[in-house]
């Protein structure tokens, strides 16, 4: 993230100045949070100055596990949009631009990176349409004010074509136009026919953390006793035998390893092993993936406490902390999702669309339900709260209106049963 005078018009000078400076001093972090969602750990990249000893590189791929655990809490039920207006025009557009698909590549790069980036743009049909900017090739840059407005983002990558030459692209966008290089020479510059920058950045949260971006040094030590382990398994392996005689010669030791019998006159053979701690190492173990889970907010679904018995009140105490890291993601999400949307009216009225005044955004956290409580808290209050507001308590409902129209329609048509 970097900050200018709001009134600086950026040079192509200042353009791979910034490039320059986001590739020393932001893409080494990026990568790195990247390779740990692959699996591809530091544990990976070990060596030993000694080559004949065991060297196992045991990557555990709990970046992968944590993201989509929170992803699939946050978005496994789609958000569920209503509003008294019509939205007709407004889902359609949603629709067409994959809205449901695109939002969990939105929530993966949060939780990867701690922030996502997207690009609004009309297509060859002149429709609304989405895509995901890759963090590693997108440079933001805000206004030095208190409003921090967004004022550049510069998109840059390299194509690499069949003769081995490589192409630099760099794309610039900006409230008022849309500049393409190409190795360094502009190429074109359009219009940008939205109402403000067609850039939308959602944060993971206040400080655009990554969710296991905390718990990478719990990782890499899991990774290492892991592997450590593996390694003393291997030294048992290929323990020494000790033979007590001068007599035995190296034709007679591989005969032995051969034919697999040890004879000879006092060989009082022992083997010498090296002392095993792995008791030790398993508790510790425990205890790091335990340390990990807490941390990162994301519960251990393997967990014995996560019985099928239990109550939808004792469940919530045992995810309490995760309950709120979804409530603080959700917080910031309907923040960008309320920017994106202020993107879309605008098109919508440009083009005669209907605009819908505002649009109520619900998200509804994905969790084991006891319905069954759920059912009877609604029963108790019912009279007290509007139906529509009991409906939509029903984790398997998501147009609460439009199932509150059905069930009326039900009502009134009579049950004829034919008599015999």
């Amino acid at each position: 993230m970097f900050y200018i005078e709001k009134s600086k018009k950026l040079s192509f000078a200042d353009i791979k100045y910034y490039i320059d400076l986001f590739r020393v001093n932001y893409l080494p972090r990026l990568s790195r949070l990247d390779r740990y969602y692959k699996n591809d750990n530091a544990i990976n990249y070990r060596i030993f100055e000694d080559e004949t000893k065991p060297n196992n590189k045991i990557a555990h791929s709990f970046g992968d596990y944590i993201v989509k655990t929170n992803v699939s809490m946050l978005l496994g039920s789609p958000i569920v949009y209503s509003s008294e207006d019509d939205l007709k025009d407004y889902q359609n557009i949603l629709d067409l631009a994959d809205e449901q698909d695109i939002n969990i590549d939105i929530a993966t790069n949060c939780a990867k990176y701690g922030y996502a980036v997207q690009l609004l743009y009309l297509d060859d049909d002149n429709d609304i349409n989405f895509y995901i900017i890759d963090n590693k090739q997108v440079i933001l840059i805000y206004a030095d004010d208190i409003m921090e407005t967004l004022l550049y983002a510069i998109r840059f990558w390299t194509v690499k074509l069949t003769n081995f030459e490589e192409i630099e692209y760099i794309e610039v966008f900006s409230n008022d136009e849309i500049k393409l290089y190409k190795n360094g020479v502009l190429q074109e510059t359009t219009n940008n026919l939205f109402s403000s920058i067609p850039i939308v950045v959602y944060s993971n949260n206040s400080d655009k953390i990554g969710d296991y971006e905390n718990v990478i040094p719990l990782i890499d030590e899991y990774d290492l006793i892991t592997s450590d382990t593996a390694n003393e398994n291997d030294y048992f392996n290929n323990c020494y035998l000790y033979l007590n005689t001068d007599s035995v010669l190296p034709e007679d030791i591989k005969a032995m390893k051969e034919n697999r019998v040890l004879y000879g006159e006092n060989l009082n053979p022992q083997f010498i092993l090296k002392q095993s701690s792995n008791i030790d190492l398993e508790n510790e173990k425990n205890r790091i993936v335990k340390d990990i889970h807490k941390l990162s907010f994301v519960p251990d679904l393997s967990d014995e406490n996560f019985a099928n018995n239990v109550s939808g009140v004792a469940m919530k105490y045992k995810l309490f902390g995760t309950l709120n890291n979804m409530l603080n993601k959700q917080r910031k999400f309907k923040k960008a999702i309320n920017n994106r949307n202020k993107l879309i009216f605008d098109m919508m009225h440009t083009k005669s669309l209907e605009v819908p005044s505002y649009v109520d955004i619900t998200f509804t956290t994905n969790l084991p339900e006891n319905i069954v409580e759920t059912a009877q808290m609604i029963n108790m209050v019912r009279g007290l709260v509007s139906d529509e507001t009991l409906v939509s308590l029903l984790p398997f409902v998501q147009e609460p209106k439009w199932e509150i129209e059905q069930a009326n329609k039900n009502k009134a048509i009579p049950l004829n049963y034919d008599e015999e």
